[in-house]
């Protein structure tokens, strides 16, 4: 008697959910814009908190790394409209291995990310205030350990909404979202 209860009540949270497709589908979007939105009018990134006011003592964000830095560099260097060398791919995939402090990724994964990379740069690069957000959500996806405060969820969002603000189809911003989460759980090995 009891199996068929569950039976009949999992069956109709199964078909609950089956029906809850739409509104789910559009509470989704509405946050997706919502990111963007966030993006276009510069609210800090996750990895930053909200500080109405900052104290003159206050230590100051974590620092980008050498690595990352050049990388942010190495990434003006990609223009619309022309493919990257394997030389400009290569040097990319070095830097993001690089700026790792802890877990390294695997070089499959850092190679997956520079492609996509690459090619969503060649249909339009990041401003330099958009680039310079997304390399800091990328610091903070790779060394999560100077961001004690980030939430991982809202940086993968922000990074997503970064390249949809940009421009960017969603489903190719949805997927360079995923290889930057392959990053961060450390790649195929």
């Amino acid at each position: 008697m009891k199996t068929i209860l569950i039976h009949i009540a999992g069956t109709a949270l199964l078909t609950g959910n089956l029906f809850a497709g739409p509104d789910v589908i559009i509470r989704e979007r509405a946050k997706e814009l919502r990111d963007q939105n966030n993006v276009r009018q510069g609210v800090p990134p996750p990895t930053q908190p909200n500080q109405p006011t900052a104290a003159p003592n206050a230590p100051a964000g974590p620092t980008l790394s050498p690595a990352l830095v050049r990388f942010q560099t190495e990434l003006s260097g990609l223009r619309a409209e022309s493919q990257a060398t394997p030389d400009q791919k290569q040097k990319l995939a070095q830097d993001l291995m690089m700026a790792a402090q802890g877990n390294k990724p695997s070089l499959e994964s850092v190679n997956k990310l520079v492609d996509d990379l690459a090619a969503a740069f060649s249909e339009k690069p990041l401003s330099a205030t958009s680039r310079a957000r997304f390399t800091q959500e990328l610091d903070a996806v790779l060394n999560p350990a100077k961001y004690p405060q980030a939430k991982m969820d809202g940086i993968f969002t922000d990074i997503q909404a970064i390249f949809q603000e940009n421009g960017l189809a969603r489903s190719k911003a949805v997927a360079l979202t995923e290889h930057i989460k392959d990053l961060q759980r450390g790649g195929a090995r």
